[in-house]
């Protein structure tokens, strides 16, 4: 897990690292890297895990065209390849450009680089991690507000309005009228984008042994990876799966009135309370006036994990839009709305930013390209708001209190109860924050 910029060499800063020190969370500082390329100015910052070696761990990778990798191939092939981040380089210009290589990884990413005079930017299949550009300047990153730093940015006031109706904006906006965000599955050159993700090319076996997959491939690497364990169907399955496997990790619950639930599957719970994060710097932090319903404890939960130690956690993000886990897929089939609009603009980018922030990579199972093909395959009536797919695959290894509950999403009390007010609260913040014009 890393963070970037990739602009045109002529705002070059007199020191570096320079730019990149804005979000210099997202990594840590013994393995910054810069370079200089065909009239732009790469730079990065990497949380490395399959590789702790600074030599083979620094980006921009790559000896005579370089690019910067965000993310993670988690069945990267360390037979031929260092890091997966190499990996995706060479594999990249070596098939001639091709994008069908894309299709094999398991995981998420961003992935830059220089061509034919332009910078060219792909996202994975969700926007896992979310790359952004500007409209005006050749310029992409991590992350919104380091982009400003190249020229005046106003007020998308669609992107505003959007977020007081649903508490988001569910396309490519940001809160900038000159700042976007790549769709998720596609890329961008010339300042053109482009899709090339494509669905029938992912292949399945069965639901649980592509699921307990998924769980093993994300225990990868040479740090400790901790879960969050919030007593829902979800993070129950994947630490059934992990029980499984025979890996035992430390599971991290967020106070939810779920906390009942979560000792029927754990009895050894590291709590985390949700007093300590304000509504300012919730907004500070998200970069965005989006719905503080699940900002804040997720806030909560990554300066914890750090406090303790890790730089990874597993959760099970993702399974609700995917599988039908919300009231409103009772009443209509609102998968591809929950899974590419809510997924991509609206969860994902708020929990890349919450989690980074504390220089935390969260890994999702339910998010593998595998397990998203097997939702999308997957009939109505088996999802339908109950998850029904889910409970029949999967109960023999979740509990069957767990198994009849009812869906408690991660939220504030305060935005339960009023959630209009407090989107209203959030414009004021963020336009307060925003420095314009």
């Amino acid at each position: 897990m890393c963070g970037f910029i990739a602009y045109p060499s002529e705002y070059n800063s007199k020191v570096f690292p320079s730019f990149i020190r804005q979000i210099q969370y997202r990594g840590l500082e013994q393995f910054t890297g810069f370079t200089n390329f065909d009239g732009f100015n790469f730079e990065h910052i990497a949380l490395p895990f399959v590789n702790l070696d600074p030599k083979v761990a620094i980006q921009p990778v790559g000896d005579d065209i370089p690019g910067v990798f965000v993310g993670e191939i988690f069945n990267y092939d360390s037979d031929k390849y260092e890091t997966d981040a190499q990996q995706v380089h060479d594999e990249f210009f070596n098939d001639v450009y091709a994008l069908d290589s894309f299709h094999k990884y398991d995981g998420f990413w961003t992935y830059v680089t220089a061509m034919d005079g332009y910078l060219f930017g792909i996202t994975d299949h969700l926007g896992i991690k979310p790359l952004y550009y500007r409209t005006d300047i050749d310029a992409m990153a991590s992350e919104i507000d380091i982009l400003k730093i190249f020229d005046n940015v106003t007020i998308d006031e669609t992107f505003m309005s959007n977020t007081l109706k649903w508490g988001y904006s569910p396309d490519g906006r940001t809160p900038y009228n000159e700042i976007k965000q790549l769709p998720p599955g596609h890329f961008i050159h010339q300042g053109i984008v482009h899709r090339y993700w494509d669905w029938d090319k992912i292949q399945t076996n069965n639901l649980y042994d592509d699921m307990k997959r998924s769980v093993e491939l994300r225990l990868g690497g040479q740090r400790e990876v901790s879960m969050l364990l919030s007593g829902g169907l979800d993070s129950t399955i994947i630490h059934g799966l992990l029980k499984e496997l025979g890996r035992d990790v430390k599971t991290i619950h967020v106070e939810n009135h779920e906390k009942d639930f979560a000792h029927l599957v754990s009895d050894q719970l590291v709590d985390v309370v949700l007093d300590d994060v304000t509504d300012e710097e919730a907004i500070r932090i998200h970069q965005s006036p989006v719905d503080l319903g699940s900002v804040k404890p997720q806030i909560a939960m990554a300066r914890k994990l750090r406090e303790l130690g890790f730089y990874a956690v597993m959760t099970g993000d993702g399974a609700d839009e995917l599988f039908g886990g919300y009231r409103r897929a009772k009443e209509y089939d609102s998968q591809h709305s929950d899974t590419f609009a809510e997924l991509p603009y609206y969860h994902l980018p708020k929990l890349d930013r919450t989690m980074m922030y504390s220089t935390i990579e969260l890994r999702a199972p339910f998010l593998s390209p595998t397990i998203v093909k097997h939702a999308l395959d997957t009939p109505y009536h088996k999802r339908n708001g109950e998850k029904k797919v889910l409970k029949e695959t999967f109960a023999n290894i979740v509990p069957t209190e767990i198994l009849n509950r009812e869906k408690h999403p991660l939220k504030t009390d305060k935005i339960r109860k009023d959630p209009t007010d407090q989107r209203a609260t959030n414009d004021r913040i963020f336009r307060e924050q925003a420095q314009v014009g």
